[in-house]
């Protein structure tokens, strides 16, 4: 039996219901189209059976449609199991966060919040510890909900100072960190006392703008670059 340890809970918005799915609920549903049995898939993915029965019965209870059909067997058993279409759209759209959630460690996670919304612009803000990033407005999202920010650290470009572009995501920081990583000059920068993200760039570049330690930057990034989960 495969055990597998906790993991965060993620919401999922599917045709305009939401759940809320781990990597291990997700493993138990994938093994349920894959061995055809409500127990073996419990089993496989470390689920006590009624806890998986109760599962089931949330996610369905939440979208409002089925997930999981069962056809019984006869007299001699021979039953079986497996997902509707609903279930495995959940499993795609869980399978499609969990290709941006693998790739984590390659992108600057930045925690925060909606605090703004205009809908008649199609865009929102998110504070970060005071600072403020606009994006591109997204219907499952509310005032007050908490995000996570994927920032890819190839997607920021670094100034000497603020430059007139339509780029409204420009920030005021400072080099606290400096390593050769890949051929490339890996920079960590420091917004506002607070904020801790990294960046790439090439030792042209770096050379060109002169950058060292504690040296006062500008960096930006494009608002349609910017992967958002909501937590």
């Amino acid at each position: 039996m495969t055990i597998l340890k906790e993991s965060p809970e993620y919401k999922l918005e599917i045709e305009g219901k939401s759940i809320v799915l781990d990597h291990k609920k997700y493993e138990f549903l994938k093994c349920i189209d894959h061995y055809g049995s409500i127990i073996k898939a419990a089993k496989t993915s470390g689920i006590p059976y009624r806890s998986a029965l109760k599962h089931i019965e949330l996610i369905e209870k939440n979208l409002e449609k089925p997930i999981v059909i069962t056809k019984r067997g006869g007299k001699g058993g021979g039953g079986s199991s497996e997902l509707t279409n609903m279930g495995k759209l959940v499993v795609k759209e869980y399978a499609k966060l969990n290709i941006i959630l693998k790739k984590h460690s390659q992108f600057n996670e930045l925690e925060g919040k909606v605090s703004d919304i205009d809908k008649k612009n199609r865009v929102m803000n998110i504070s970060l510890n005071g600072l403020n990033v606009m994006l591109p407005f997204m219907e499952n999202l509310n005032l007050g909900d908490k995000v996570l920010l994927l920032l890819s650290p190839e997607d920021i470009f670094i100034m000497l100072k603020p430059q007139e572009s339509s780029v409204r995501n420009m920030f005021e920081g400072k080099i606290i960190g400096m390593e050769i990583k890949n051929q490339m000059v890996r920079l960590n920068i420091m917004l506002a006392e607070k904020i801790n993200l990294f960046a790439y760039i090439t030792e042209h570049s770096r050379e060109e703008l002169q950058l060292n330690l504690d040296k006062k930057v500008f960096i930006g990034f494009k608002a349609a670059s910017v992967p958002v989960i909501k937590l």
